[in-house]
């Protein structure tokens, strides 16, 4: 993949500061005032406008891809997001099965919602935070990864990274989710080269297990 025009030191401090951003999220250092889903959507913003700011061009890219194939794309998204959600379905019947305490772990994810409207959650869910972390590490990291180390050292290296900053919230099951879902959406892009499918996978997959069919 030929690399784009957007300077090294622009993706190192991207790929930084996006790292320590989400881990300090899930080490639970910030404020209880902040709840979790407030700090997800406002870091996305944030952070996307800088990925703007550092590569002019992702925002006609993020344009063009959402034009092309429209329909192709989402029947994609959906398709994957119903496959992964029975991937976890499955995982969570055998993780019972064979780690009872998978359950506690379990649990402690979904008291994240504790405090907060399902309302509140879904319209974070669907409008910033499904869509905010697909355009940022699939769309920005792993593409600008992928242009400088190769398609798949890209692809593995983002993943990697994306289920490592989970390890700050001490849960097994998290960390578990997020290696499967990185490994799942980064190999996705990869193989479709598509952001809008993307999106619409991530957003269904997280409406499916925090709000319509949760697992516990």
């Amino acid at each position: 993949m030929k690399p784009l025009n957007v300077s090294h030191v622009s993706i190192y401090i991207m790929t930084l500061a996006v790292a320590l951003y989400f881990f300090l999220i899930f080490s639970g250092v910030f404020p209880e005032t902040l709840d979790l889903w407030s700090l997800l959507a406002g870091g996305l913003m944030v952070f996307l406008i800088l990925a703007v700011r550092f590569d002019p061009l992702f925002s006609k890219l993020i344009y063009g891809d959402f034009r092309e194939k429209t329909w192709k794309a989402l029947a994609t998204g959906v398709v994957s997001a119903l496959l992964l959600y029975g991937v976890f379905l499955a995982g969570n019947f055998f993780l019972k099965k064979i780690f009872p305490a998978g359950s506690e772990h379990l649990a402690s994810i979904y008291n994240l919602k504790y405090g907060s409207s399902q309302l509140r959650i879904g319209l974070f869910l669907a409008l910033m935070i499904g869509p905010g972390e697909e355009l940022l590490w699939r769309g920005w990291l792993q593409r600008h990864w992928s242009a400088r180390l190769g398609k798949i050292a890209g692809f593995l290296g983002v993943s990697l990274l994306y289920a490592l900053v989970h390890l700050s919230s001490r849960n097994p099951a998290l960390v578990l989710a997020a290696s499967v879902c990185g490994l799942w959406w980064g190999f996705q892009y990869c193989r479709f080269n598509s952001l809008l499918s993307n999106v619409v996978s991530h957003t269904l997959w997280d409406l499916l297990v925090f709000i319509f069919i949760p697992f516990s």
